[in-house]
């Protein structure tokens, strides 16, 4: 029976006060190739790091073949597990063949003789990965395509039983990149290699992987096959945006796509929506609206908000009031202007307390003028006001009609919706 050769039980782990990781389970058999997957900044690199002993989890344990990795020697963990990270630094004038070289450090005698059986190793290892007519380049010398190519053959000559890549092919061109992940297969099949690749191509991952693990925002969302992993819903959800999944008619393998209208140079939509935020918490809405092809506008906004200045950056009209001010009349009418020339009015996440719920109310307005209004959901924990009077309010505009959404993604694609629906 197989055995587990990566094991993590409720780990979580991070940077001095930042926790990147949260309550991470997950295993990993021996023989397995995983892909990683995940949006940029989940805790894919964070995961490898604690995998390999650089980052110590704050809580839960790590185990390499069921030892706690922190109490493994790192001579011995060497022998078990190598790392090809993003990018390796060398500051000396290290040749080529040196780099290599360094994967038999921990496996040299005390007097660092090399022995026969290393040098065999690190040849094999330059011959499988291209680089032996660069052995005598210095490393520094180097395009980012041809390190990256040097870090797998220093960490294939430690020979290890498992070995990770952080994103280390993304750097490769096309023919390369094929080379090393068919070297990546072969160590699999014929040595029992466990990989653990952090990837970002969905589709050529389901080629290769016999299982998945999906991060988001510092945790695992899901584990299984491709198939398993592989949901539209799901995909569309982490990564925040319209993707699509489907087999392929002749290789049988899972093919992950943008939607179809999104690859297309897009046209005018001739739409505009007001935007009612705040606090920073408009500056993603108004980045996906403009680039979707809406018009935008906002407000009311305090002048020194972020979101005031994010709107003066990509030149949209916004209502501003000064600050540390109530929000008067003057700047309630032509937000209520900017309103009737809106298509749909959506509300950002923005907490609220007395001093900006009239632009709540603003929405309320919006509804009784016939326009679409769209809230996100969870205002009771942004509510600062007394008596509840957001949540309150809100119930009611909900209860007349207004749609609500959960995240970004929702909000596209129920607008989309509202816009096919609308030119039928």
């Amino acid at each position: 029976m197989e055995q587990e050769a990566l094991t993590f039980r409720d780990v979580s782990s991070g940077y001095k006060h930042r926790k990147v990781l949260d309550r991470v389970s997950f295993s990993v058999r021996e023989g397995e190739f995983v892909s990683l997957i995940g949006p940029n900044g989940c805790g894919k690199s964070t995961l490898l790091k604690t995998a390999a002993a650089l980052l110590k989890p704050v809580s839960g344990v790590v185990e390499l073949y069921g030892q706690d990795v922190q109490c493994i020697r790192p001579a011995f963990r060497a022998s078990l597990l190598g790392v090809v990270p993003q990018k390796i630094e060398s500051p000396m004038a290290f040749t080529v063949y040196q780099i290599v070289m360094n994967g038999r450090i921990s496996s040299m005698g005390r007097w660092g003789t090399v022995s026969s059986h290393d040098h065999d190793l690190v040849e094999r290892s330059m011959i499988y990965t291209d680089v032996s007519g660069l052995r005598d380049r210095y490393f520094t010398e180097l395009s980012g395509g041809e390190q990256q190519r040097v870090a797998l053959a220093m960490v294939l000559a430690q020979d290890p039983k498992i070995i990770m890549l952080d994103e280390s092919i993304s750097h490769l061109d096309i023919n390369h990149r094929q080379e090393v992940l068919q070297i990546l297969m072969n160590l699999n099949r014929e040595k029992k290699m466990t990989i653990l690749l952090v990837s970002h191509d969905l589709t050529l991952s389901a080629s290769i992987s016999d299982r998945f693990l999906l991060m988001a925002s510092g945790r695992l969302i899901k584990a299984g096959t491709p198939s398993e992993v592989l949901e539209p819903e799901t995909l569309s959800s982490v990564y925040n945006c319209d993707l699509r999944v489907q087999q392929d008619p002749y290789t049988g393998y899972l093919q992950v796509t943008g939607a179809l209208d999104s690859l297309n140079r897009r046209k005018k939509l001739n739409r505009t929506v007001h935007v009612i935020a705040g606090g920073g918490s408009g500056i993603e809405l108004y980045r996906r609206l403009l680039i979707e092809g809406y018009e935008v506008t906002t407000g009311v906004l305090n002048r020194l908000d972020s979101d005031a200045e994010a709107a003066r950056a990509l030149n949209i009209h916004a209502v501003l009031e000064q600050p540390f001010s109530p929000v008067g009349a003057e700047a309630v009418a032509e937000a209520l202007n900017m309103i009737d020339r809106a298509d749909s009015v959506i509300l950002s996440q923005v907490p609220f307390g007395s001093g900006n719920l009239v632009n709540l109310e603003l929405a309320a307005q919006a509804l009784k003028r016939g326009k679409t209004v769209l809230l996100p959901d969870g205002i009771a924990d942004r509510d600062y006001t007394e008596g509840k009077a957001a949540l309150q309010l809100v119930s009611r505009i909900i209860k007349d009609g207004a749609h609500q959404w959960h995240s970004i993604q929702d909000l596209m694609l129920l607008l989309h919706k509202l816009v096919n629906t609308e030119n039928r």
